[in-house]
Order: structure tokens, then sequence, then C-alpha cells
């Protein structure tokens, strides 16, 4: 989106505070030391005092009451001279917030989080710049990578481009049968015991469909989770079950609400990190697997263009085109080792239906 049409797209929203004149923001600037990037603070001017931007929005200036920063409501009170140039912009709770980098007139996105531990900064790039994250949170895609992962596994899921589908060198393996996905997961050393069947059931009256019948022998006859790309699939919870390790918790946060992010029938199976998930479809019993990456793809600029015929799929939920046998026949085979990016998940799929460049949308 252009500038333009992010403020439009601002301005359209009900509720805000009126904008401010200049002179409130040239006293900002005065107090701070340094000039608001000009995007906001045409945002500030000509749509509103804050309050755009995910959930309640940002910070706005002199004048915004907001009831969701409780103790700030004003950039003023929130910047710290001990980080010159950065402004705290928006508070996601638990301590963390996003910072706007005043130096650069782009506006970089940085992610402050007190939380990650003593020997690391607790300021992070955000990898993305200030109209990058007003747009994403217009879309709300910002707002649904947040919720199903984090702000320092977003800014990863952003510091690399995605490969096309033609960059790909792939060769798709033959598909194993069940029971022989069965017998090779079996010799794998160091997975969890296997689950019992009352686990598996209850595992299903939560989710509200059956497992497909490949996952559910995998959980009752090799492992309860464990096996597959990193650290494996989640399991079901049973004693000794790490509660943050099961489908049913992920299920319960984001399909059993108002509004569910995925249809009913999909259960997040695992965490590939950097905000991507790989989900399997269980109103089919083959097991078809999608893919949950919010905040992607992103191609290089220079494959943009019109001459490449490619158009960018930004929806959240993609399918992956393949089944969980597929899925797990492709990881035994090596598709998925150490090396592998998830963001290349997308290209993947697209590799898998026989197209290449023709077009990047699902």
């Amino acid at each position: 989106m252009t500038e333009d049409e992010l403020i439009e797209a601002i301005r359209a929203i009900p509720g805000l505070l009126p904008p401010v004149s200049p002179d409130v923001i040239n006293e900002v600037e005065r107090v701070i030391g340094y000039s608001l990037p000009p995007l906001l603070r045409r945002l500030y001017i000509e749509a509103a005092n804050g309050g755009f931007g995910p959930r309640d929005g940002v910070l706005g200036v002199a004048g915004s009451e907001y009831e969701h920063h409780f103790e700030v409501a004003d950039i003023l009170d929130s910047y710290d001279e001990d980080w010159p140039g950065m402004l705290w912009l928006f508070d996601w709770g638990c301590g963390i917030w996003s910072v706007l980098d005043l130096r650069d007139p782009a506006g970089p996105m940085w992610i402050w989080d007190p939380n990650i531990g003593e020997d690391e900064s607790p300021l992070t790039p955000q990898n993305m710049t200030l109209a990058e994250w007003l747009a994403e949170s217009l879309s709300g895609n910002l707002e649904k990578a947040f919720q199903t992962s984090n702000l320092i596994a977003i800014s990863r899921r952003r510091a690399s481009f995605d490969a096309c589908p033609d960059e790909l060198e792939y060769c798709p393996p033959e598909c194993l049968a069940d029971d022989e996905i069965i017998a090779a997961i079996s010799e794998l050393p160091d997975l969890p015991p296997p689950a019992s069947a009352s686990a598996v059931i209850e595992a299903e009256r939560t989710i509200g469909s059956p497992l497909p019948p490949l996952l559910r022998r995998l959980y009752l006859e090799v492992a309860n989770g464990g096996f597959g790309p990193g650290c494996g699939i989640l399991g079901v919870p049973m004693g000794g079950a790490y509660r943050s390790r099961v489908i049913t918790l992920y299920h319960e946060i984001w399909n059993a609400r108002p509004d569910p992010y995925v249809p009913p029938g999909l259960v997040w199976l695992h965490n590939w990190g950097t905000a991507i998930w790989s989900l399997v479809d269980c109103r089919d019993p083959a097991g078809p697997m999608w893919i949950w990456d919010p905040m992607g793809p992103y191609l290089r600029p220079d494959r943009l263009g019109p001459e490449e015929g490619i158009r960018v799929d930004r929806s959240a939920l993609t399918p992956q085109n393949m089944t969980l046998a597929e899925w797990l026949t492709e990881w035994l085979k090596g598709s998925f080792a150490e090396d592998f990016r998830p963001s290349n998940l997308r290209a993947l799929a697209e590799r898998r239906t026989g197209r290449a460049t023709s077009s990047y949308v699902m």
C-alpha cells in the first residue's frame, strides 16, 4: 500500500480521535530531538491522534486518552532518553512493545522484549518499516502472526525472501504406504511412548473430529508425537506430556473462539518456528496438510514485476497440496532437513501442482 492508501484506510476506521495540528507534532519533535517519520507525522495530522494499528492502536500525542494504555497515552510519556531516537509506539502487553526508529525516515520497526534473557538485548529489529507494519495490521496478518507465534519469530520469518517455485530443485518422492511409514518411524530413537486409546479418544472429542487413520495409528502404535521435522509433531494430552506440546491446547486457543483462525477440523500439528505452522485436515481421512503463514510469502522485488507473471498469496492459510502420508514421506526421505527453510513451504506446494511461476496464488 502507498502512504496515501494507508492514510485513507486508517482515516476510514470508525471511532478514532480527531487528528492534531502540525504545531502539536512540532512540539513533540522538539522535545524528542528527532523528526517523526513522514508517514507517522501525516497520520497524526491527517487521520487520527493514535488508536490505529493492531488491537486498540498505537499511542497518540498530547490529548490522547486511549484506555488500553492505562499509564501511557502520549508518546512523550513513553520516550526513554536512554534509547535516543527510539520511540515506544505500541504496547503488546507482558512488557513487549513495538518501537519505532526515528533515525530513518522510513521508520524501521523494532521489538522491545525484556523477557528473552539476560544475555540478549531486549531490542531486536522487526525487519519491517512502519508502512509495512501498518499494512499488515490493517490486513489482520500482524495480529494473527503475533497470536500464533511471537514478534521475534515474525522478525526471523521476514529476514529472508521466499523462493519462487521454479527456484526449487524438487522431485517429489514416491509416497510410502501407511505401514511403511509406521515401520520407519518406529525405528527412530528417543521417541516418547505411544499414547493411550483413551487419550486419543479424548483429544478427538476436544477437537470435534476423528483424527486421520494414519495419525491415529502413529499415536497409538509408535509415539505420542515427537516425530517429523525439527522437534516433531505435537502429541495428545496424557500423563507426563507437556501441555504446551499437545494438539488440543492450540485448538482451544485458536479454534475454540468466536472468530476461529482456521475452519473446524483443521488441527495445529507442527510448529516450524518463524511464525509458520503445518496443520492437518481431519475432515478428510487422507489428512490433507495446510500451511499457516500469516506474514508471507515475500518475494524479492525483482521477482514481482509484471514480466514474471507472479502474484503474491497473502492469505494466512494455504493448502500444502500433500497428504499427511506424503508430508511424512517427504520428511523421511530428507526433504525437510536442517537446511530447509519453512518460508519455502508455499513454493513447495506450488511445485507439487506441476505449475512453475505462472501464478503464486493458491
